[in-house]
């Protein structure tokens, strides 16, 4: 089960996110601002919520991808729950360029073997 925080205004956020840190779920996440996290951590340390509890949550939620419009943050948010789900690392794929560099010297290598004409 993946809960995703993300209410109209904010005011009952500390409600929902108690609520769901009493459930199994393998993600919770909290959308928002660093401040209005702190905010709503101090609520939940101040009722008894430990610590340890309060760990697990995702907050800010969603990957590091320079997200301005609502779709791009949703689409942060469920690349977030996919590395999760799946197990990923989150990294970029780009090869590195020391394979390109490899391939190029293999290439090079390779056309220099090459006999042209008779």
């Amino acid at each position: 089960t993946f809960i995703v925080i993300a209410t109209r205004g904010h005011r009952y956020d500390h409600v929902s996110l108690e609520a769901a840190l009493n459930t199994s779920a393998s993600y919770i996440g909290l959308l928002g601002s660093k401040r209005k996290t702190i905010l709503i951590y101090e609520e939940l340390l101040s009722k008894g919520v430990s610590i340890d509890r309060i760990k697990n949550v995702r907050a800010p939620i969603g990957l590091d991808i320079n997200a301005r419009t609502p779709e791009e943050i949703a689409i942060s948010i469920m690349a977030e729950i996919l590395m999760i789900r799946n197990g990923g690392g989150g990294n970029e794929m780009k090869l590195g360029s020391n394979l390109l560099e490899k391939t190029s010297d293999k290439v090079f290598r390779n056309k220099t073997d090459v006999k042209i004409g008779p």
